[in-house]
Parts: structure tokens; sequence; C-alpha cells
């Protein structure tokens, strides 16, 4: 099965807009993110700002709405592979949640908050956050594993926006 998934990664309908594999520096980044959390990575700090500093809300919908659509397109491929996994179902239907909440601000401050708050707050799902000082790292499922996999194959930030979500 895990020889299998490699190839099954290769033959999805959507094709990668990154020039190839994630590089090793993007692959330390699963690690880092997990352990961090997105208040700590530069990218999304970065984007965040950005989003926060646009000259209009439509331009700060464009730049937090991009990664978005990746990552639910990477979820959206992951679901081909494992059509029956719940986790990367409700990952789907939280970002496009937050999708919506995203498209429904009013200004880039706005858009920037409801970004972050998708990144810091696990999307507002129900589930209880299982915090434990001192732990580091993230149990992914199969799945999961897969979708992010596509995630850093679309693009940093995509990827990043998975482990997050996913973790």
């Amino acid at each position: 099965m895990v020889a299998i998934i490699p190839i099954v990664v290769f033959m999805l309908t959507k094709t990668a807009g990154a020039a190839g594999w994630p590089n090793l520096e993007s692959l330390d980044l699963v690690q880092a993110t997990c352990s961090t959390g997105s208040a700590q990575n530069p990218e999304l700090i970065r984007l965040r700002d950005d989003i926060s500093a646009a000259g209009s809300v439509d331009e700060a919908r464009i730049l937090a709405l991009a990664p978005t659509s990746d990552a639910i397109d990477a979820l959206s491929n992951a679901r081909i592979v494992m059509p029956f996994s719940e986790d990367l179902r409700l990952a789907e239907t939280r970002l496009s949640d937050g999708r919506s909440r995203i498209e429904a601000a009013d200004t880039p401050d706005e858009v920037a908050d409801e970004f972050s708050g998708m990144m810091l707050a696990g999307l507002d799902n129900d589930r209880a956050a299982n915090l434990n000082i001192g732990k580091v790292g993230c149990n992914y499922s199969t799945g999961e594993v897969i979708a992010i996999v596509v995630g850093l194959i679309l693009g940093i930030l995509p990827g990043l926006i998975l482990l997050i979500v996913l973790c």
C-alpha cells in the first residue's frame, strides 16, 4: 500500500503549480510547523501581513483565498486516494467554511483576521483542543499525510495550511 501512494499522487487529476517535489528545506517545515504552531511560522506571518496591508478588500481576499483554494484542492486530491476518510472530509468542510468567512469580510484587516483565525483556532472546529505542555509533533492519518504531501507539491503555503489545519 505504501509503495502505491507515490504512484497515485503522480496520477492525480490536478497538476502541481510548483516546479517539482518540495526540497528538503520545505519538508523540514513538517516538523517545525507542528511544534511551534502557525504564530511562529514566518511564511504565514508574512502572508497575514500582506493581506492586512492590501490596498483593497478584493486584493486582500485574493491573497488569502489563493493558498486556501490550493489547500482545498490538495484535500480533494487526497480524497481520491482515501475516499472514505472522515478526517479529510471534515478538514475540507472546515477550510470551505473558513473560505466563506474570508469572502464575507469587509476590510483587509478583517480578511487577515479571518485567515489568522483559521490557522490559529483550528478553523473554529468544535473538537476539543489537545494541548499538552512540551508536546511536539502531530499524529497524522495516512489520508492526512497524502493531503499534506499534495499541498506541499502545490506550494509551501497550501502545505503549511494543511499542516496546521490537520494537526
